[in-house]
């Protein structure tokens, strides 16, 4: 049986930190080479069910060629071809002209609500100042918003002339109802003359017996990023104030919220160094890290400081035989996922299965080299030793 040496007990174990500040120093360089997928940044996800033999880096070059500025990247499994496309540049910029006819008809409606509203004010009283100087404020935002509405509504049909959408010759741009329900009509047709013309692309290079198509523009995909953010610094901030309030001191909480952010950390920079894009799937399975990081870090912690029986070192290295013990156990059962995920394909489990992998890995290294030795520094200063 192995035997694990207590690497507590040598004189230099507080240098063991060394290591994952390194791991966190490094991956924070790659970090900045993370490919964000299109429901972070926008673009186009197929998915195809062919058993086509033809190289991905062919499908590739080809769509490349046959519609300039899709810059696509193509991933093969068994029976499945995953094609990722980059925004549309036209329909991303008819998207944000469509908000922007959105938000003048929205500005145009509580300007014309005000305006009937002191319009009535001074019919039952015609000397009011007050009054008549918001009914001019009201007017004049009535007509700069239409404006406005308009200028938008002209630049959206000039960003789908790409497409062929132009505007109907009915519509009256005065009205700010129809003139909406234009603007947004004419931007589905042109994501529906998209997808046919991708999918027609496709279908002359890779044959294919069914398909998925997803497009999600910039504005969707930014508001997803900034939620995904958000929730990830809840997590930390919910995390951070649960530990505090166990060990009731900065230290012990400052390593254990130390080791959640080192694995996912670490798990981004092998993400960019592996290729691995960062989207809603791989950011579940970073959420995943902080519960088993903090799993690993609180065991640690509480032996250390709160139990008796034997030196504080003889405690860490039980705690690190118990927690390598639960790595080993969920690095097999995320191991025989990814694998399972390469054979049959299927990206949602290969990005989560990978992104836990990395962070398991990372997390030996994060809880027995740097946590375990922060709180056994703390205990040995708190004591004296």
């Amino acid at each position: 049986m192995l035997t694990i040496p207590n690497i507590y007990r040598h004189k230099n174990a507080k240098y063991l930190i060394l290591l994952p500040l390194a791991l966190f120093v490094i991956s924070l360089f790659l970090s900045h080479y993370l490919v964000l997928d299109p429901t972070l940044v926008g673009g186009a996800t197929i998915i195809l069910q062919s058993n086509s033999t033809i190289a991905p880096q062919q499908i590739a070059s080809s769509i490349s060629s046959a519609i300039h500025g899709s810059s696509p990247t193509v991933e093969a499994g068994s029976g499945t071809i995953q094609i990722t496309m980059d925004l549309n540049t036209s329909l991303a910029a008819a998207e944000t002209h469509l908000n922007g006819v959105g938000s003048w008809e929205s500005n145009y409606s509580n300007y014309f609500l005000n305006f009937t509203s002191y319009q009535i004010a001074l019919q039952a009283e015609p000397s009011n100042n007050t009054a008549a100087s918001a009914l001019n404020i009201s007017k004049a935002g009535m007509s700069k918003s239409l404006a406005k509405m308009q200028s938008s509504f002209s630049a959206e049909m000039s960003s789908l002339k790409p497409f062929g959408v132009l505007p109907n010759a009915s519509v009256n741009v005065s009205n700010v109802s129809s003139t909406l329900q234009a603007a947004q009509d004419a931007y589905s047709k042109a994501q529906v003359i998209y997808q046919n013309r991708v999918m027609s692309t496709v279908n002359s290079i890779v044959p294919y017996s069914s398909y998925s198509f997803e497009y999600i523009g910039p504005e969707l995909s930014s508001y997803f990023l900034s939620q995904l953010q958000n929730i990830i610094i809840i997590a930390f901030i919910l995390v951070s104030i649960v530990v505090l309030f166990i060990f009731r001191s900065p230290i012990p909480s400052f390593a254990v919220v130390f080791g959640a952010a080192n694995d996912i950390i670490v798990a981004i920079g092998a993400m960019a160094l592996f290729g691995i894009p960062l989207g809603i799937t791989s950011i579940g399975g970073l959420l995943m890290l902080i519960g088993y990081s903090i799993d690993t870090d609180v065991l640690t912690a509480i032996r250390i400081l709160k139990r008796s029986g034997g030196t504080p070192e003889d405690r860490a290295y039980e705690s690190m035989k118990t927690g390598l013990t639960m790595t080993a156990t969920a690095i097999v059962a995320f191991a025989v996922l990814f694998v399972v995920s390469i054979i049959i394909y299927v990206p949602t489990y290969y990005e989560i299965s990978s992104v836990v992998l990395f962070g398991l890995i990372a997390d030996i290294f994060t809880t027995w080299f740097g946590n375990a030795s922060i709180i056994l520094w703390h205990k040995k200063r708190k004591e004296g030793i």
